[in-house]
């Protein structure tokens, strides 16, 4: 099995800006003569949300493709809720291992801001945007106890009620094992969400919205290893990388780590 980058060049379904430019420098930083294909939209709607999904649905079918052809694919992607692409595209049945600053739990009724990209992970696990979630080919509801969150630290009060009332497994640093090995005892399969401001500040600053008390680059290290010791990893993504936001350029250089770890820990060659 061989890994395909697959860059996803949108944010908000605007192309080459904020996290869409974010992409396409994860995409330069990681290539190094690994397989690599562009994501496209030919037909960019005014409506952000209906842009954004026209995004998804392209994704889906690039992914599909590296899947149906036995390889593995890797998305760099301004935005979590390319998770509905991937996971479709991989055909589901699958576990959710998602790191992030932030739950990405909202729904329509919850969100006080109505920012698309604070919905991704209720709506993998199936709530909200029904008839949005209906227009992504072979996408189904992920069951929330089939779902670890990990690092999230800036939740919101809608969100934080919802987890609560809810079976997705939440963990930090000190407890993602325990989180992983329940998790285990119900899938052998997982999509890995690494939303880069997972990462503390201090490691490099992913995005506006990253927050303090986050991963340092070793502890996401060896969080891959134990994603990857417990679990076939269908497929990948590392998403929300802003470049204006990381002057040093620090997060590429952790990304590329990441993903040397992700290949190596299950078993891809490049």
């Amino acid at each position: 099995m061989t890994p395909t980058l697959i860059e996803v060049p949108y944010d908000l379904g605007r192309r080459g800006v904020n996290g869409g430019h974010g992409a396409s420098i994860l995409a330069d930083a990681l290539s190094n003569g690994t397989d690599r294909t562009l994501v496209e939209v030919e037909d960019e709607s005014r409506n952000e949300i209906a842009a954004s999904m026209a995004v998804v649905r392209a994704l889906t079918t690039q992914v599909r493709a590296v899947a149906e052809r036995g390889g593995f694919p890797v998305v760099l992607a301004g935005n979590c809720h390319s998770c509905l692409g991937t996971v479709a595209g991989i055909g589901g049945g699958v576990g959710v291992v998602w790191f992030d600053a932030h739950a990405d739990f909202n729904t329509p009724d919850t969100s006080t801001t109505g920012f698309f990209d604070g919905m991704p992970l209720a709506m993998l696990t199936g709530a909200g945007w029904p008839g949005l979630r209906s227009q992504v080919d072979g996408l189904s509801p992920i069951p929330e106890e089939h779902v670890v969150l990990v690092g999230a630290r800036d939740v919101d009060d809608g969100e934080r009620e919802r987890l609560a009332a809810g079976r997705v497994r939440v963990a930090g640093p000190a407890d993602l094992e325990t989180a992983l090995d329940g998790l285990r005892e119900q899938v052998e399969a997982v999509y890995l969400h690494i939303d880069l401001d997972v990462l503390d500040p201090t490691a490099g600053r992913a995005n506006p919205w990253a927050v303090g008390g986050g991963l340092q680059a070793d502890d996401l290290l060896e969080a891959i290893d134990a994603v990857c010791g417990r679990f076939d990893v269908r497929a990948a993504a590392f998403t929300a990388y802003w470049p204006d936001s990381d002057p040093d350029r620090a997060i590429p250089a952790v990304a590329r780590a990441a993903y040397a770890r992700l290949l190596s820990a299950a078993g891809v060659t490049a």
